[in-house]
């Protein structure tokens, strides 16, 4: 016999547009895979980042090859694998302040390596793609770690 398990939150999230933090944060229990947020490390709590959920649960740092927009007035992120496990996210390190709301993100995939070559030939492979909207960062004066290595050229 197959059971099927289904997360549910304690809050109804349709009615969210930001759920801003009181000053310990918002707690990481009731976050799930795939929300973006909006964090900064204890020790250097001045410093806002924008951060995304995984599927193990653990935060992960979204990094963008260009502060261009995407598409209207969003940015492309995703994680570098270089930083999926930093040391410095783990939850007694981060101070999460903010929960974007749906109005706010997007999500996309592409595939690794373009789809090309012998490590992914026929593009089964993808890499999840998050679109933020700029007025959300810049409004929050988020950092937006820019890494022009992650662009795929095709």
């Amino acid at each position: 016999m197959t059971r099927a398990i289904c997360r549910t939150r304690s809050h109804p999230r349709q009615s969210l547009h930001m759920t801003e933090s009181a000053n310990e944060g918002v707690d990481p229990i009731t976050l799930m895979d795939m929300d973006i947020v909006i964090f900064s490390k204890k020790s250097d709590a001045e410093s806002l980042h924008l951060g995304a959920m995984q599927e193990d649960g653990t935060l992960a740092p979204l990094s963008a090859w260009t502060t261009e927009n995407a598409f209207g007035e969003s940015i492309e992120f995703l994680v570098d694998e270089e930083d999926r496990w930093m040391k410095e996210l783990d939850w007694d390190n981060v101070i999460i302040h903010t929960l974007l709301g749906e109005d706010l993100i997007s999500y996309g995939s592409r595939q690794v390596g373009g789809g090309k070559g012998p490590g992914n030939p026929h593009g089964e492979e993808s890499e999840l793609i998050y679109y933020v909207e700029r007025s959300v960062l810049d409004e929050k004066s988020v950092e937006i770690v820019l890494k022009p290595e992650l662009e795929t050229l095709w």
